[in-house]
């Protein structure tokens, strides 16, 4: 693209002036000096004001033009160059783009120009804009007016807010509103008596903008007006008037007069909803130890949202007389209460106030229950790891809350604390507890869990295995690989296996991750044969395909189909060729139809060879496959191969009844993306795809890529 930045500045001068000294600028070369793309010569403050200037004055007529084609280019082509002025560091380029841009504000720019050169002055300019900027206020176009608005608004300069104040005098109201909406965004403290009068007027939008500007400004003398206007205009005008006098609480607790600030939250408790919301939260921000019976009794409301107000109030409330006023709160009753209490002490985060969760896990109230199970995962330490075990033993919404306080506690001593537990003499405290290490992510723990993988309970069993493929490491796979030979019932021996091939697949050594796998296959006979087999096709590798054939040769028919399943199961195509074999030459029907689909899967699988060597692959698969349905399955995989070879494969399948739909497709799909370097073939695929499909939108995307092939060949055709 830059190459067509520099070719359009050239055409532009070229057309309209004659270079007739070998001293004239290179404005091309400027311009790239100017948008980066080329070293930067040093230039004086007074050589880049001309600078600027040369490669700005010839874009304006193309900035304008109502060709969105010239009008694009010409506008990036300033767009980078301010951009690039506008970088750190670079404040005399910035001046000097600022300048010129400014500069070109002229009836000469037409009003699409002007709009694009103050969306410039919007980021970069400052006060050498700020002459013209200003004059573009009065502009006979809304769209440059606002333009202009904005930029002043986002320029830092004094006199940028002057010029907005100055405006205001001949506004109409929508424009004085829109001006207004400026200066307080700009949080002039030189604007607060402009924006109180506006406060004044019965123009509902004009008092809105002056009443956000006021509510920016963090000066508590604006507090009075904003209180005025909350019983003036219509009930949106009202609504916003009491936002703002919250949001002027806010900003003056931001600037430090958190005295002011509390004044004005406690006005707004009298109110509801979210305002009174608002108000107590901003007490737990400037409060004191004496507004704690505010936000205590407030934990007793009957809204909900109001106690979750203060439980957000406590959370911000500052000195440990918070935290020693909500534990003696629960002592209430209310159940409801001692809710917001437990939240509320959580948020706070006090591993002093341990205790209360663990007396409060045992309350009557469900929910009680569940939020001191909750909060006992902030709070809590090594010794509440035997509380959580026990709940996490029940069900529902209680052990789903144990389960992760169990997971969210830190330190050490958890850790400790929960490994003890794996040898607890109650079962269900096992499984909890070897849970735990699986969430906790435990690594020290496999030589546990492979004890406990061969414990007597069932479910001790299944977790351990389960998480023996979450945390154990390479190391384990040996005697992990031998406990699947010790097992003796199948959910066991694939449960093992599972963790097997998690463990392995974390290990990037393919080839030594499968030998402990191996030595144990050596030895094992039966079922802990079969399993391991199906580990070895999970896990690939060339050892682990080389134990696999051996296996394919086996008379034993249960070794040999075990084996077959493997090699369907195989994770890329390193197993293609043993699966075509099978395919073209297994006694058993079973096999054949099994290995070609594993052949067709694995040479379907994305990898970085080259699509007509996939497309060759698949041919074979599709010429081997005897039944419909892999066919089906070789044509569909074909149709992700954008190769000459897969498209010719399935236009011959289109005159196949029983294939001609999935050809068709698959056919459809290669077409619309090798049209163009092979039109003659896709033309004629594309001709049989709709004559022998039935599906509309097939047709539709055919008739679509045979225009292309046939545009391409009658390009190609000698005039």
């Amino acid at each position: 693209m830059k190459f067509y930045y520099v070719a359009l500045l050239t055409g532009l001068l070229l057309g309209n002036t004659v270079l007739q000294a070998a001293e004239t600028p290179n404005i091309g070369e400027i311009t790239q000096e100017l948008s980066g793309e080329r070293p930067q010569k040093p230039r004086s403050a007074a050589q880049l004001d001309t600078a600027y200037t040369l490669v700005l004055t010839p874009l304006l007529p193309d900035m304008g033009s109502e060709d969105p084609g010239r009008r694009n280019g010409a506008q990036s082509v300033i767009e980078r160059i301010a951009f690039r002025a506008s970088r750190p560091g670079a404040e005399a380029e910035r001046a000097a783009c600022s300048k010129a841009i400014a500069a070109a504000l002229t009836p000469r720019a037409g009003p699409l120009a002007r709009v694009w050169l103050l969306r410039q002055l919007e980021r970069i300019g400052r006060e050498e804009a700020v002459p013209q900027v200003a004059a573009m206020l009065t502009d006979g176009n809304a769209n440059v007016r606002e333009s202009a608005r904005r930029a002043l608004q986002k320029n830092p300069a004094k006199d940028a807010n002057a010029a907005l104040q100055k405006a205001l005098g001949s506004a109409d109201t929508a424009w004085r509103a829109a001006l207004l909406n400026a200066l307080g965004q700009r949080r002039d403290p030189s604007n607060l008596n402009i924006l109180v009068q506006a406060c004044a007027t019965d123009n509902d939008d004009v008092r809105m903008a002056a009443l956000v500007g006021l509510a920016n400004l963090a000066d508590k003398s604006a507090a009075a007006p904003i209180v005025s206007a909350m019983a003036k205009g219509g009930p949106r005008a009202q609504r916003l008037a009491a936002d703002c006098y919250l949001r002027l609480a806010e900003t003056l607790a931001a600037a430090g007069d958190k005295a002011a600030a509390l004044s004005l939250y406690k006005n707004m408790l009298s109110r509801e909803g979210h305002l009174k919301c608002a108000a107590l939260i901003g007490i737990g921000r400037c409060g004191s130890a004496s507004d704690l019976p505010t936000l205590l009794d407030a934990l007793a409301d009957q809204d909900v949202k109001v106690r979750g107000a203060c439980v957000e109030a406590f959370s911000l409330f500052q000195g440990e007389e918070a935290t020693a006023a909500l534990v003696a709160r629960m002592q209430t009753p209310n159940p409801k209460t001692k809710l917001a209490v437990l939240q509320a002490l959580a948020r706070r985060g006090r591993k002093t106030t341990m205790p209360v969760f663990m007396a409060a896990a045992q309350d009557a109230d469900g929910a009680v229950r569940v939020a001191a199970i909750v909060g006992l995962g902030t709070v809590g330490n090594a010794d509440t790891v035997p509380l959580l075990l026990k709940a996490a033993t029940t069900s529902g919404v209680v052990q789903e809350a144990a389960r992760q306080s169990l997971q969210a506690l830190v330190g050490a001593q958890v850790s400790c604390e929960v490994l003890t537990a794996i040898g607890d003499k109650d079962a269900k405290i096992r499984v909890e507890a070897v849970r735990a290490v699986s969430a906790r992510h435990i690594v020290a723990a496999t030589p546990m869990l492979l004890k406990a993988a061969e414990d007597a309970d069932a479910n001790v069993r299944h977790e351990a295995l389960r998480a023996l493929g979450v945390v154990a490491p390479s190391s384990a796979l040996a005697p992990l690989a031998a406990v699947l030979v010790r097992a003796t019932d199948d959910g066991a021996r694939s449960e093992a296996a599972n963790a097997l091939v998690n463990i392995a697949t974390r290990d990037a050594d393919i080839e030594g991750r499968s030998e402990p796998v191996l030595a144990a296959l050596a030895s094992a006979h039966g079922a802990a044969e079969f399993s391991l087999l199906g580990v070895l096709g999970r896990i690939g590798g060339k050892k682990s395909l080389d134990g696999v054939r051996a296996a394919v040769r086996e008379q034993d028919e249960k070794v040999k189909d075990a084996a077959v399943h493997a090699l369907i199961e195989w994770p890329d195509a390193l197993a293609a060729d043993d699966l075509l074999v099978l395919a073209k030459t297994s006694a058993n029907e079973t096999h054949r139809v099994l290995a070609t689909r594993g052949y067709i899967r694995v040479c379907a699988i994305r990898c970085p060879r080259p699509d007509a060597e996939t497309a060759k692959l698949l041919v074979a698969g599709l010429e081997v496959a005897k039944r419909p349905e892999e066919k089906w399955q070789a044509l569909s995989a074909l149709g992700e191969v954008r190769d000459i070879l897969a498209l010719q494969a399935a236009m011959r399948c289109m005159g196949d009844a029983a294939l001609r739909e999935e050809a068709a497709v698959a056919a459809v799909r290669i077409g619309r993306d090798i049209w163009n370097d092979h039109p003659q073939a896709v033309k004629d695929a594309m001709r049989k795809a709709i004559e022998v499909s039935k599906n509309q939108d097939l047709k539709r995307d055919a008739k679509e890529a045979l225009g292309r092939a046939e545009q391409k060949l009658k390009e190609a055709k000698p005039k």
